[in-house]
């Protein structure tokens, strides 16, 4: 039997700011005023002392509570009901095309409608917010009789409310008497704030999200895991600048009580690339091109290098810095901002990238305003691909300890290289084409020569080492080799019967840095089903995704690990990693019905 997932929340977000929302309707993460910004709330990880927003019935027992998304949006519902009164709290955080159609209003704003279905319920609402990374709890003063202003790092923050502010300041219940709204925002109170303007904000932003997934094309079979998935997916992109994060969290572990936790509030190039690549595959173009747009100033301003994460504004990331005064999710210490991943050096970034690029290339749906300077962003990748392929690195999975030739790092020069020579090939750039295949074919038999472990009858984790490695099931995904040749066969074989345990993979099980990984990789388990299923092995494929898929939470929501041992989701939450692959598998198992 699983245990309770431990990571039941509802993410809300607009593109600017994303939030996390208990089942009881308290608001745990938030940060302000983008993905990137300081703390508002932060009890997700210290929950005894953690900043919280908090809405709940003055006698919590005689309820009972529900939660679950508005139909096909971001828009978040938690239902109380008793036998003599009835309100749901409508979270979102306001969104909606601005007149022209190719931009959006995103503001740094969080919205939480209270709709009366009967009765007077009467509540207490708890606002605890944190003045940035500080320990003490920010002061709140009444600005006028609907406004409560915080300090939050150099600037301010602005409760809006239709109800009393001295109720809220003094923990008072409050009497329900009809519908109650409370707004908040960075910078400046929002003028003019009503019920009725917060109730347009709340149908817009319904209406945006609705419209979206209208425009998103779908399977068959799967289409509320891939609909969810993808609303996941588009919250966390950056609207201002198309930077996609890792996730909206920080310092969640892989393990509860253990220091495996990371900041991934910030823009993995590798990352990126699959999610656009899935929301691609969902006919989604604009998220592609406004990346794409993003990584090519990158790439233009990194002539000799690529870092293998920015922030979401295309700057170098800050290493850690760590704030004691949290104890952690549930105790798991240090919680940290900044990644040092940024000293890394990973080869296969120059892969993703190009993968990025490449759709503006060979899809005409994809529109590039500037081909010309796209072009110089292929040629540059592609040669820092084949400067980089000798050379050892620290991996997909950041083993800083380590540099090796690893197999994937390899692919990935590859994939960077093999997509230079297509796109040169279209364009009919005759010398570089030439000169690009050569080192294509050479790269492609070292690898595959190289890679091979005969002894395992695998392809390993790095050149002459006898580890496996879940990412080495992308090999026939990205095309370096057929998935039904007799290798990969193997491959697929051993990496069942060694990286999977209780039908979830783990990435790979021998020792790094920090000793044994103990937790499956969400997304390992996606990718051996896809390599599965293009090998003809589609009923076992199906079979293992409809039980991954048992455990994401209430409301669809996955992160970055799963606890084989008792089913609890552990890692940054909610995973664009995970959320990517649960769309390219459902999709890819749609295309290859069994019968």
């Amino acid at each position: 039997m699983k245990s309770p997932v431990s990571l039941n929340y509802g993410l809300i977000g607009n593109g600017r700011i994303c939030a996390l929302v208990s089942p009881v309707g308290s608001i745990d993460y938030l940060c302000m005023p983008t993905f990137e910004g300081a703390f508002v709330f932060d009890r997700l990880l210290d929950a005894e002392n953690g900043s919280y927003f908090g809405i709940e019935p003055l006698h919590p027992e005689l309820y009972t509570i529900q939660q679950t998304y508005e139909k096909n949006s971001n828009v978040l519902l938690t239902i109380f009901e008793s036998t003599f009164a009835s309100f749901v709290i409508h979270d979102f955080m306001p969104r909606w095309e601005i007149w022209d159609g190719n931009r959006s209003y995103t503001p740094p704003e969080l919205c939480r409608y209270i709709e009366v279905r009967f009765g007077e319920p009467e509540i207490i609402i708890h606002y605890h917010p944190r003045p940035g990374y500080q320990p003490e709890f920010a002061p709140c003063r009444m600005v006028n009789e609907t406004t409560i202003a915080s300090p939050h790092q150099d600037n301010s923050l602005f409760l809006v409310t239709s109800v009393s502010p001295v109720q809220i300041i003094g923990k008072e219940p409050i009497r329900l008497k009809g519908d109650a709204f409370l707004s908040l925002s960075y910078y400046q109170p929002i003028p003019d704030q009503a019920i009725s303007a917060i109730k347009e904000k709340l149908v817009r932003t319904n209406h945006y999200w609705q419209r979206w997934v209208k425009h998103c094309y779908l399977p068959n079979e799967y289409q509320k895991p891939i609909i969810r998935s993808a609303l996941t997916l588009k919250q966390m992109i950056y609207e201002p600048t198309g930077a996609i994060i890792a996730a909206p969290t920080t310092s969640l572990p892989e393990i509860v009580g253990g220091i495996r936790n990371w900041d991934y509030r910030y823009c993995w190039i590798r990352d990126s690339f699959f999610t656009v690549n899935a929301l691609l595959k969902l006919s989604k173009f604009e998220e592609t091109e406004n990346f794409v747009g993003y990584l090519s100033k990158i790439v233009l301003a990194h002539r000799g290098y690529l870092k293998p994460l920015y922030t979401i504004e295309g700057h170098d990331v800050p290493t850690v810095q760590y704030l004691d005064y949290l104890a952690g999710f549930h105790g798991s210490r240090p919680v940290r901002i900044g990644n040092d991943a940024t000293l890394h050096h990973q080869t296969d970034v120059y892969g993703e990238a190009l993968l990025s690029m490449y759709p503006v290339f060979v899809d005409e749906r994809v529109v590039c305003p500037n081909c010309d300077l796209l072009w110089t962003c292929v040629e540059q990748l592609v040669d820092l691909a084949i400067q980089k392929f000798p050379e050892k690195d620290n991996g997909i999975w950041e083993i800083g300890d380590r540099p090796d030739h690893y197999t994937f790092s390899k692919l990935m020069c590859w994939v960077a290289v093999d997509r230079g020579c297509k796109i040169a090939y279209q364009l009919k750039r005759q010398t570089l084409y030439r000169k690009w295949n050569q080192k294509r074919k050479l790269m492609r038999e070292m690898i595959l020569g190289s890679a091979w472990n005969n002894d395992r009858q695998a392809f390993t984790q790095a050149y002459g080492k006898d580890d496996l490695d879940a990412s080495n099931l992308l090999m026939p995904i990205l095309g370096i080799i057929d998935p039904k040749d007799p290798r990969m066969l193997a491959t697929i074989q051993r990496s069942e019967e060694e990286l999977m345990v209780d039908g979830l993979m783990f990435r790979y099980t021998n020792h790094d840095e920090l000793g044994l990984p103990e937790n499956a990789f969400t997304i390992c388990t996606f990718w051996l089903i896809d390599a599965l299923t293009l090998s003809g092995q589609k009923r076992k494929a199906r079979n293992y995704f409809e039980h991954i898929l048992s455990f994401g939470n209430h409301l669809g929501l996955f992160s970055e690990d799963i606890n084989q041992k008792t089913g609890e989701l552990t890692g940054n939450f909610p995973q664009a990693y995970t959320h990517v692959a649960i769309i390219n598998s459902a999709m890819l198992l749609a295309q290859n019905q069994t019968n």
